[in-house]
């Protein structure tokens, strides 16, 4: 009778370091990504992904998508995300968006669950006319200016949006489902 709650204990005790050992970088940082957009950059949207609790910028690759709806109605998307070289956590789009007012969404799904929106404006990159223009100031392309736009969760008051239940907590579940049935194994076995 003495081994059933040795062998409960052991699998409780496998279990916690098994979900302290499976916490990765996101579980450092918390368990969502926020996304804001940044300046211009020739018609790509420019999004800086930083750790939702701390602020801390995403430093592990990003794997997240962009979306674009414009105001009559015309949607692209979705485009992979792709860093931005010299730019700590900033990201774009190999594709441009045309010229007008767009609602752009960034979705991510790795290292962890995150979501941006904004609306922005991408118009023409100004033209003047006479030989001091170059060919490659000519051909510098749109111009995007961002415009946030309220969240649900800006609505309820803190400015960001995530996903309604952390990931950090769904590992410790699953890691308690798992020693719970390693244990009733354990039972099962020790019962025949």
């Amino acid at each position: 009778m003495r081994t059933r709650p040795a062998a409960i204990l052991t699998a409780l005790v496998l279990t916690g370091l098994l979900t302290v050992g499976t916490s990765g970088p996101a579980a450092a940082h918390g368990d969502a990504i926020h996304f804001e957009f940044a300046g211009p950059a020739g018609g790509h949207p420019q999004t800086v992904a930083t750790w939702e609790n701390d602020g801390d910028p995403v430093t592990e690759d990003v794997s997240a998508t962009l979306s674009a709806v414009s105001a009559d109605g015309r949607s692209l998307g979705p485009w992979r995300l792709i860093a931005v070289p010299g730019h700590e956590a900033t990201f774009t789009t190999r594709e441009e968006l045309p010229a007008g007012k767009w609602t752009v969404t960034v979705e991510s799904g790795f290292p962890a669950l995150g979501r941006g929106e904004a609306e922005i404006t991408v118009t023409p990159a100004p033209r003047t006319a006479g030989p001091s223009v170059t060919p490659a100031a000519a051909s510098a392309g749109p111009v995007v200016t961002p415009t946030p736009t309220p969240t649900a969760a800006a609505a309820a008051g803190d400015g960001r949006s995530g996903s309604s239940m952390p990931v950090g907590w769904i590992a410790v579940g699953v890691s308690i489902l798992a020693g719970l049935a390693v244990a009733a194994a354990v039972l099962r076995r020790r019962r025949a």
